[in-house]
């Protein structure tokens, strides 16, 4: 019998498989290697616009919201994120169902319009029709969501393809109170997502914004993203809300109030600054003209919309022999009682300056020059302290750069007419009385709460807290008290000594709350137009009280009147009404012996 070697012959099969798969399996890897290289390297663009492209925000993040406060620190929303609901309809779905007429007649009379006319709306050959948009009535949207109708069963059932979708819109909720401080949003043209456009909304809008969730992955066949292990999700995260140092009601009464003043003195614009002197926190920014940032969008003059207490340096005027007296005083170059003569007039090489309605006085003390707003007396005291050390003071005082306030756009002081290389003497001689020189009303009441406080130049601020999306609080603008003083303790007691003087003896007088020592300054400064004085003018009063124990300061400005021909007649008697309404709003015990 023949035997068969079958075990010689499928080990020569098996090594003919073996070669084969190798063969095959080089292929394979060659063929994959090729495949990456192509995919990592020559195509590494074309696979970035694919990944860009199957990217989509998944969620938009809510905007924090904006908290004024009270006395009591209960917090008081004056910018938030309203819902608005939209009212849909699904045609298709209601013909399909039978139930067009039962919901026409069913929605009619909460829709407050004809069954009818939903008729036509719901027999069209659609699937969504808009029935509502942008509605806020939540009792309307309550009756649309609890209509019911009868199922085959005898079932009360929802009606189907009736859509209610939420929406969220930027609202104030004070309207035009503190506009020019808080700010709007608006889109942007060129990406389409909204932005603070000026005042808080502005400064803090990338901490309000929040971040956008996004999901990345690949596409199935119908371009639908899908999630796998290799998509990626980022939720978003909601922005950051604001709590402010802005007293609602102390801004609200200064609204109303230099709204008052520009309208019985025919003036353009006014602005009336309150600021603990202490801390730095500012409790009312009351700007008039303002605006509704609800209705931002129909305003005609768009200067309306700027913050001109830290947006426009001016000149200032007398408030500002302030500064000049204290540079004398703390250099020792002149005391309260120091005198000189005043004929009225100054002659400074060709320039000729009076006193203002061109008064006189003779012998005068200083106390007097604050008191009566004496220009000769402003210039004595500046040239006794000598122009170097005048200067160094002023830049002390930083008139010459901004104060930080955490708002956008502020514009830093201006004192170039004493920085070129020759400065002429009338320079120096008008600065002392604020002229020639610019400053923002934020600025000049930023000297005086360091008079108030005892020398030191504080920061003002806007925001106290920030509070984060997870409910966790942080101090967005801590005070930070530099030990070097602006001018010494017993130069600051001394100064606010003669600004006591200045309203119960002086120009100050209709300041005066009864009762309450009281320290401030009058000024009334003309308008330059083309490069000459015109007979507009800018009026304010800067002060603080009690004098002795500040718990406020405040400056009072006025733009432009046309009634009124100085500060005495006008800021004076504004800054009485605030400082009344601050008194009895926090309670603060006299401090004078009411005769």
């Amino acid at each position: 019998m023949k035997r068969h070697n079958y075990s010689s012959q499928n080990g020569g099969i098996d090594k003919n498989r073996i070669k084969i798969l190798q063969v095959f399996f080089t292929i394979v890897f060659v063929s994959l290697f090729i495949f990456l290289f192509k995919l990592q390297v020559t195509s590494k663009n074309d696979i970035s616009d694919a990944a860009e492209k199957s990217q989509v925000n998944i969620k938009t993040p809510q905007r924090g919201n904006i908290y004024f406060i009270d006395k009591n620190n209960s917090l008081i929303p004056v910018a938030i994120n309203k819902s608005y609901k939209t009212i849909a309809v699904d045609p298709k779905t209601l013909k399909r169902d039978n139930q067009v007429v039962v919901a026409a007649g069913l929605m009619a009379p909460i829709l407050n319009t004809s069954k009818d006319q939903l008729l036509v709306v719901f027999n069209k050959p659609s699937q969504y029709e808009v029935l509502l948009k942008h509605t806020d009535d939540d009792a309307l949207v309550t009756k649309i969501k609890n209509l019911r109708t009868t199922d085959t069963e005898g079932k009360q059932v929802p009606i189907k393809g009736i859509t209610i979708t939420e929406e969220f819109e930027r609202y104030y909720p004070l309207e035009n109170v503190g506009s020019q401080l808080i700010g709007f949003i608006a889109k942007n043209q060129k990406n389409d997502k909204t932005v603070g456009m000026y005042g808080l909304e502005k400064y803090y809008n990338d901490t309000l914004d929040g971040t956008e969730g996004v999901f990345s992955g690949y596409k199935d066949a119908a371009g639908r993203l899908i999630r796998s292990l290799a998509s990626q999700e980022k939720m978003s995260v909601n922005g950051d809300s604001l709590i402010t140092t802005i007293d609602k009601n102390i801004q609200y009464q200064a609204e109303k109030e230099i709204e008052s003043l520009v309208n019985s003195r025919r003036a353009s614009s006014g602005a009336i600054i309150a600021m603990d002197p202490i801390s730095g926190k500012v409790l009312a920014m009351a700007g008039y003209p303002n605006y509704n940032p609800n209705e931002f969008f129909n305003v005609n003059d768009y200067i309306v919309y700027r913050n001109l207490a830290v947006e426009e340096p001016v000149e200032i005027g007398s408030v500002m022999k302030v500064v000049t007296m204290s540079a004398a005083i703390d250099t020792n170059s002149v005391t309260p009682k120091t005198t000189y003569y005043d004929s009225g007039t100054v002659k400074i090489g060709d320039r000729l300056i009076h006193n203002y309605n061109n008064e006189h006085y003779e012998t005068a003390t200083m106390t007097k020059v604050l008191e009566k707003s004496i220009n000769t007396g402003a210039i004595f005291a500046e040239q006794q302290t000598g122009h170097k050390i005048f200067y160094d003071y002023l830049k002390r005082f930083k008139f010459n750069d901004i104060t930080g306030i955490d708002l956008p756009n502020e514009q830093a002081g201006n004192l170039s007419n004493l920085e070129t290389k020759y400065v002429p003497e009338v320079n120096y001689a008008t600065a002392s009385f604020g002229h020639g020189i610019l400053v923002t009303p934020i600025a000049m009441l930023r000297s005086y709460a360091s008079i108030a406080n005892g020398g030191f130049l504080i920061n003002p601020y806007i925001v106290e807290t920030i509070k984060s999306s997870d409910g966790s609080y942080s101090s967005a603008n801590k005070q930070e008290i530099v030990n070097d003083a602006v001018i010494k303790k017993e130069t600051a007691k001394t100064i606010t000594d003669m600004m006591v003087s200045v309203v119960e003896h002086g120009y100050g007088k209709n300041a005066k709350v009864k009762g309450y020592s009281m320290a401030g300054k009058t000024a009334t400064a003309d308008i330059v137009v083309d490069g000459k004085y015109s007979s507009d003018t800018i009026q304010s009063f800067a002060g603080f009280f009690p004098a002795y124990k500040p718990r406020v300061a405040m400056i009072v400005l006025l733009r432009k009147p046309g009634l009124g021909a100085t500060a005495s007649e006008s800021a004076t008697y504004s800054f009485h009404n605030m400082a009344q309404f601050i008194i009895d709003y926090y309670n603060i015990p006299p401090d004078e012996i009411i005769k």
